[in-house]
């Protein structure tokens, strides 16, 4: 942590802003209650029964180790984590930091991790049914995106009919994209290849991580690049590259994150959940609110515990292509919730990506009740 941050901590601290995710009282209660119950299983019962009567949350005291990207995809877990949110809430959590989602997706079948902050590819484990989708979370307008050499003849083809996408049928056939697989990329290479009358077959998409993906393609490979943030804003900014396609446009909607829980877990310590919920948007709140805050403290975060240099006007890019639910919001949302699992899911079904009939196992998966549960502890504790 730098010393810029370190201040501004100590400065929020002070100011009693870890407040809205405070619960050292009912920590202390909780460690009795477990140690009273005699084991883990036994305070899980005792402490479902003393929720429903008192409207408190009572902790398990359990290590829960929650898997996260340096990344706008999970910023907000780290700043939860820095601002000391999860300590406070008297809860033991360990932010374990993996490369992507699909290398967060094998943590989870492996057991490695209890639960997520990821993006789209959280899909491919719900079909499992060992999961549970317990929160939306990183709201992407913008940054997921592909991009062709302004010269190519992908670009030099123009818009596509009515569409606000770049290329036709005969520049993008046979054309080789790069992106990270079993992501948004994906769907965004595929999406567009259909929204021009090919196929996925007509394409080649070559799976590579996203700083890989980039630098090669601004040495030469490929003809297109499906990206995400900071790629994109660097592509965004050179005259050299242009916007062939959107998420947001192929989609129909803002890319929304998830949150995942094992599902073992979250039924035998659902108020566990409930309190890291509560910090995990309570960190989310405070990011959309203070653009300063984020982004000094998204950039040092990046640099340090990710090796990635964001300049100003890369963070500027950024928060306005990204955003985090506010608690008004998340009382009223105006996405239905866990939409982009369903986009998703509907769409890997048609690519083969997910065995054919797999949407009721992700439906049923979408569990909104720890939100519910969520709101009503904030209101309890409001009163």
């Amino acid at each position: 942590m730098n010393k810029r941050f370190g201040m501004f901590l100590v400065s929020a601290m002070a100011l009693g802003l870890l407040a809205g995710c405070s619960g050292g009282e009912e920590a202390a209660a909780t460690a009795a209650g477990t140690a009273a119950a005699g084991t883990e299983a036994e305070a899980g019962s005792e402490s479902a029964a003393e929720t429903e009567a008192s409207g408190k949350l009572q902790l398990s005291g359990r290590h829960w180790k929650i898997g996260g990207q340096v990344r706008q995809t999970s910023l907000y877990l780290y700043y939860a984590r820095d601002l000391g949110l999860f300590e406070e809430a008297g809860l033991d959590v360990e932010i374990v930091t993996l490369a992507n989602g699909p290398a967060l997706n094998e943590a989870l079948n492996a057991g490695e991790i209890d639960a997520a902050a990821n993006g789209m590819a959280a899909v491919y484990v719900l079909p499992t049914e060992n999961f549970y989708y317990v929160g939306d979370a990183t709201i992407n307008f913008g940054g997921q995106a592909m991009y062709g050499r302004t010269d190519s003849a992908i670009v030099q083809a123009g818009q596509y009919g009515d569409t606000p996408y770049y290329g036709s049928p005969e520049t993008v056939k046979g054309a080789s994209i790069l992106g990270l697989g079993a992501g948004p990329q994906q769907y965004i290479a595929y999406a567009y290849a259909e929204a021009l009358g090919l196929t996925s077959s007509d394409i080649e998409f070559v799976a590579m991580d996203h700083p890989q993906a980039y630098e090669a393609y601004i040495t030469g490979e490929g003809d297109l690049l499906a990206t995400t943030p900071p790629y994109s804003n660097l592509l965004e900014s050179d005259p050299n590259y242009t916007l062939v396609a959107d998420y947001t446009d192929l989609a129909g909607g803002p890319l929304v994150d998830s949150f995942i829980v094992s599902k073992e877990l979250a039924d035998q310590y659902p108020d566990d959940v409930v309190a890291i919920l509560d910090c995990v948007y309570e960190a989310m709140d405070r990011l959309a609110k203070d653009d300063d805050a984020r982004a000094e403290y998204a950039m040092d975060l990046y640099l340090n515990e990710g090796g990635t240099t964001y300049s100003d006007e890369d963070m500027a890019s950024e928060i306005a292509n990204v955003t985090f639910w506010t608690w008004e919001q998340l009382a009223n949302p105006e996405y239905e919730f866990g939409n982009t699992m369903k986009v998703m899911g509907e769409f890997l079904m048609e690519q083969g990506l997910i065995e054919e009939g797999s949407m009721p196992q992700i439906e049923a998966a979408l569990n909104h009740s720890f939100i519910d549960r969520l709101l009503e502890y904030r209101a309890e504790k409001a009163e």
